[in-house]
């Protein structure tokens, strides 16, 4: 229920002057930072965006989409070999500034506008070979053009050390910047410099969209387009699908929660309905794989504001899959006037900083999504720091000590699982033969799961006190047992008395300081009894610093870092603003300066950036969005970690298909976990924790052994060994190889199947190991 202060009949009149004169002066919208400089003026009106970023494809009913065939290609442009080393050569076509890739040894080429039929219309040819998509904004609305729309933009080439750069000066809208293209060992580098950008007129850019047709599939090629979204997503190539009206575009590391048309749809002023579920990209990675040949994509700089882009043949009347990279320069919310008037607001200052992508250049059987994964796990290896790590199969248990329930006077401290209570617990698993068990304690300072963050301590003096909590860490150190705390430096509820709101949250793009709500599960609107603040990555930083002392005091063997593996955002503070980039900088150097005080660091859902940094992930995306046109969903952030980084999945307990979701972390690889309590969740009524729909540890206790067991046989094969493939045998089967040979077979259908000799029966698995069950 919403509260409004009262407002006097004076404040109303000079509200509502205000308004007037604001809509005089920007009648079509207005730029946060500079709208004094850049006010709103007329511009050349081309496509125009329809609808966010955010929003993905709708299918509509089947319908075969016609296109115009002469059987006659339009001839490769790319011919001026401008770089070479000892396995590449790249060529340019200096009227396009598109490029091409050859293979000394194979012959095999990648170019960057491929070949097309005739019959694809003029203008549509120009779209594809345009090696740069434009969106720029007069205040009012984005719109779209590209580098070879019209004759009179000028595009001239200079050469580089290994490459070339090519300079694009965009007439209409006063716009320049400049590619540089880079052979590297195992393909190229394409580059923004920042230097090279100037906006010379009226409009602003917002974004560009670099090779959007680099090596993209015909509809008639055995392929696939690999995208991050979740565990990763395959869009098939396909000659005939569903008639599609829009491709996938989603943000590198999630959604901008600081924007809140990132959120959801915004339907009055601090009332936003959330978007649909949908998973985020933990790794800014895209690749094609066509016939013998594909790439995988890394973005290496500017990550943190880019989009992954894939597109199915059909859209524009175009007859290829793509993939590629959207880089925002600026981004755009709304801001309301009055109690319904509502203007689009967009950031005045451009986002800086180069822009950079890594092709990684594929050829046969290592092209698929797996030679991707394996691509980009080399490229940790030898740039992230990872290692190869032997891990014995641990059982991961999550403790809720305890949290503030509402009553008809005032709040009660329930305590869900006392210190006490988790030593029985140690206690139960080690009578049971547990060899390894990992807890992590939540709740477990004052006022519990929401409590007084960010500011920790003292120990919540009802679940034991500090005394009962370094008795606890001394007594799982005995046992071997890791005991870890979670801590929440990001994401602390409006009613902590540990922040001062004002100095400390972020601020959007209207310079209020940003609530954040929890969003019902059912109607997907706020949930305005539970808002959060966004603290300022600086204080976040500051408190965790300060803080760490005390968890060595008292004998932890880690802390669980709370949305920081799974939460990026913008501060739009006018006075001291702060980047994606920024936050994930400032996140990276806390953790490093934590492995100084505790032994272990975990994060939730593992954002790329963390990789090389933590020593363990908790609930990895074990899913995709599962998009209309997308096809099939692939563990390939599994392929890439399994054996350097250990990792689970949701916790069993919270599982919406038991018997799916178990079958699922068999063929991902992931270790078993559960999120639990000493006391049945009934006493979780009119509490603000409504995820635990069953945690009661008595019963659960003998399901989480019966798991363990099951991982542990598994593990003793594979527990230390890379994923060296993945492959779909028939219709809901799937088969994971691991580098010694060992084959974990797993059948999601209700009946048998037989496979290569091996019968699987019905939503089960069967473990391969030198050819023997």
């Amino acid at each position: 229920m919403f509260q409004y202060e009262k407002i006097s009949r004076k404040n109303i009149f000079i509200f509502f002057i205000c308004t007037m004169l604001i809509f005089s002066l920007f009648p079509q919208g207005i730029f946060a930072e500079d709208a004094g400089d850049d006010s709103a003026t007329e511009a050349n009106s081309e496509e125009q965006e329809a609808g966010s970023d955010g929003e993905n494809a709708e299918a509509a009913p089947p319908k075969e989409i016609v296109f115009v065939e002469t059987g006659e290609l339009y001839p490769i442009t790319a011919t001026k070999k401008v770089a070479e080393n000892s396995s590449l050569e790249l060529y340019v076509d200096e009227a396009n500034g598109n490029i091409r890739i050859v293979n000394k040894k194979s012959g095999n080429e990648w170019l960057g506008g491929p070949q097309v039929d005739k019959g694809v219309l003029p203008n549509n040819k120009a779209f594809i070979d345009a090696p740069v998509h434009i969106e720029y904004t007069d205040g009012s609305s984005v719109s779209q053009t590209y580098t070879l729309k019209d004759k009179e933009n000028e595009i001239t080439t200079s050469p580089i050390e290994n490459g070339i750069r090519v300079d694009f000066n965009i007439k209409e809208i006063k716009v320049n910047f400049a590619l540089e293209y880079t052979l590297t060992d195992d393909g190229f580098e394409v580059t923004i410099p920042d230097d090279s950008i100037k906006e010379l007129g009226t409009v602003r850019l917002t974004s560009l969209e670099v090779m959007p047709f680099f090596h993209a599939a015909d509809r008639k090629v055995d392929g696939e387009v690999f995208v991050p979204d979740g565990s990763g997503a395959l869009m098939k190539v396909r000659e005939k699908h569903p008639q599609y009206f829009k491709g996938y575009s989603e943000p590198v590391y999630g959604p901008d929660p600081t924007f809140a048309i990132e959120l959801g749809d915004v339907m009055a002023e601090g009332f936003t309905r959330g978007a649909a579920p949908k998973e985020k990209i933990a790794l800014p990675v895209f690749g094609i794989h066509q016939d013998n040949t594909g790439y995988l994509g890394i973005i290496t700089k500017g990550e943190e504001t880019a989009n992954i882009t894939a597109t199915p043949s059909g859209i524009r009347n175009i007859p290829l899959y793509r993939a590629g990279v959207k880089f925002f320069y600026r981004k755009q919310d709304v801001m309301f006037i009055g109690s319904s008037g509502i203007i689009p607001l967009f950031q005045g200052k451009r986002i800086t900083g180069d822009k950079k992508v890594k092709y990684i250049l594929l050829e046969g059987e290592g092209s698929n999504y797996v030679g991707m994964a394996h691509a980009y796990r080399n490229y940790l290896l030898k740039e992230a720091g990872l290692e190869k790590r032997v891990e014995k199969e641990t059982l991961f248990i999550e403790l809720v000590g305890g949290i503030l329930r509402d009553e008809i006077i005032g709040k009660t401290f329930i305590d869900l699982t006392t210190f006490e209570q988790a030593k029985s617990i140690i206690d139960d698993y080690a009578d049971k033969g547990i060899k390894s068990l990992s807890i992590t304690f939540k709740g477990w300072s004052k006022k519990g799961l929401y409590g007084n963050q960010p500011e920790h301590f003292p120990v919540e003096r009802k679940l034991g006190g500090k005394k009962d909590l370094e008795d606890l860490a001394a007594y799982a150190k005995k046992l071997g047992v890791m005991l870890n705390l979670d801590v929440n430096y990001v994401r602390p509820f409006v009613d902590s008395k540990g922040l001062t709101p004002r100095n400390e949250a972020v601020r959007g793009i209207d310079r209020e300081v940003m609530k954040n709500p929890n969003y019902r599960v059912s109607s997907r609107f706020g949930h305005y009894q539970q808002l959060f603040y966004l603290l300022k990555p600086k204080y976040s930083s500051e408190y965790a610093l300060k803080e760490a002392p005390s968890y060595k005091d008292l004998g932890v063997s880690g802390v669980h870092f709370s949305y920081a593996g799974n939460l990026l955002y913008t501060d739009l503070d006018k006075k001291n603003p702060s980047s994606r980039e920024d936050m994930k900088e400032i996140w990276i150097k806390t953790i490093d300066q934590y492995k100084n005080v505790v032994d272990h660091i975990s994060v939730d859902y593992g954002f790329g950036y963390l990789l090389g940094h933590v020593d363990e992930i908790h609930r990895i995306p074990m899913d995709s969005s599962n998009f209309v046109y997308l096809d099939e969903t692939v563990p390939f952030y599994q392929i890439v970690i399994h054996g350097l980084v250990p990792y689970t999945g949701k916790p069993s307990n919270l599982r919406n298909d038991e018997r799916v979701e178990f079958l699922r972390a068999i063929e991902y690889g992931a270790s078993p976990s559960f999120e639990l309590t000493f006391k049945s969740t009934d006493h979780l009524k009119r509490t603000m924790e409504d995820r635990l729909f069953s945690s009661d540890y008595s019963y659960w206790f003998n399901r989480s052994i019966e798991e363990y067991e099951e991982f542990r046989k598994l593990q003793e094969s594979i527990g230390e060994q890379l994923i060296a493939n993945h492959e779909r045998m028939e219709k809901n089967v799937y088969t994971t190889t691991y580098e010694n040979g060992t084959q974990v077979i797993v059948n999601y259908n209700r009946k048998a199947k037989i496979i290569d000799g091996h019968t699987i029966e019905g939503q089960n698995y069967v473990v391969i190991e030198g050819g023997r069950k």
